[in-house]
């Protein structure tokens, strides 16, 4: 069996929790790092024992690699997405991968035409827990769902030149986080967002979205999603059908789901352990499955997630 190698994009913080997964996958290794301070690249290299590190343009012309995990600020993902498949590579882009529906349809395309894989790093959709919420709902545990919640935050205190706050960065509340309430949510209800209506409260000096408040309309049920950099609110998704309740503390990283039937049953928990402690290492396995089995696509992450993603983000951002 052929290791699938890795190549990696940006030396961020979140790049360390993805290599340290593949570690953990059997027939997966991470070969080299790409950034654009070499000083941050070797001192990747060095903390991670890769063989070698690269610039952005070198890595893509090497041979000895399969597929390149992107961890650069949202706003260089589509640049960095094309030049990843027009040199032939497959791909793995953190979220949120496309700030736009146009650019999610024009990255999808490209990878279709070079047969390619390309998947959006959405790994909150492939935690255990977030797959047994899904089982639940699928066998019918809380009948025909009513309504939703996703609330899901945290009080930013990067400086306002960091990437949470900065609009050239592709900054703002729903591209680093509305993307886990959007795509894990779409998800479990097995429908896309049909209407949306939002409010938008703009960040005071940079003009980004600090928080927004949106009413959702799925085909049989509605949802409030609540998204925010500018306060630690209680995190969580809560799925009401017509015969129980489930929920998901802490849904886009936690462990914990909790199904609560309407009659005199007792509430079920279901809890996992992750390996390493690392929820990373479930969207790698798929990953390296998906290349393994010649698959240009993932059946947990497809393209039409990250396509409806971004077409909610022109509705709400810029009104489209």
């Amino acid at each position: 069996m052929n290791t699938i190698r890795f190549g990696i994009f940006g030396a961020a913080n979140i790049a360390h929790k993805f290599v340290d997964a593949v570690k953990l996958v059997d027939g997966a290794q991470v070969v080299t790092v790409a950034s654009r301070s070499m000083e941050r690249a070797e001192a990747f290299r060095a903390q991670h024992s890769l063989s070698s590190v690269d610039t952005y343009e070198s890595l893509v012309n090497r041979k000895d690699i399969d597929v390149i995990y992107i961890a650069t600020t949202q706003n260089m993902h589509k640049e960095n997405v094309l030049m990843c498949l027009k040199a032939g590579k497959h791909v793995i882009c953190e979220k949120a991968m496309a700030l736009s529906e146009a650019d999610a349809k024009e990255m999808f395309a490209l990878a279709e035409e070079k047969k390619l894989f390309l998947m959006e790093a959405m790994w909150s959709r492939f935690l255990p827990n977030v797959q047994a919420a899904k089982k639940w709902l699928e066998e019918g545990r809380i009948g025909e769902i009513q309504s939703a919640y996703a609330t899901i935050g945290f009080k930013c205190s990067q400086p306002l030149e960091g990437r949470i706050f900065n609009p050239a960065l592709g900054g703002g509340a729903m591209y680093d986080i509305g993307v886990y309430a959007i795509e894990v949510l779409t998800y479990l209800m097995n429908d896309c967002i049909r209407e949306v209506k939002s409010f938008v409260r703009p960040h005071a000096v940079t003009g980004v979205d600090e928080r927004v408040a949106m009413l959702a309309r799925f085909e049989k049920a509605d949802a409030l999603i609540d998204v925010s950099v500018s306060s630690n609110v209680k995190q969580f998704i809560i799925i009401n059908g017509a015969k129980g309740r489930i929920e998901i503390p802490d849904f886009h990283v936690g462990n914990t789901a909790i199904f609560t039937p309407f009659d005199a049953s007792a509430p079920e928990t279901y809890v996992c352990a992750h390996p390493g402690d690392n929820g990373f290492v479930y969207e790698a396995r798929e990953v390296v499955s998906c290349i393994r089995e010649g698959r240009t696509k993932s059946e947990v992450v497809p393209p039409k997630t990250t396509i409806e993603c971004a077409k909610i983000f022109d509705l709400v951002l810029r009104g489209e």
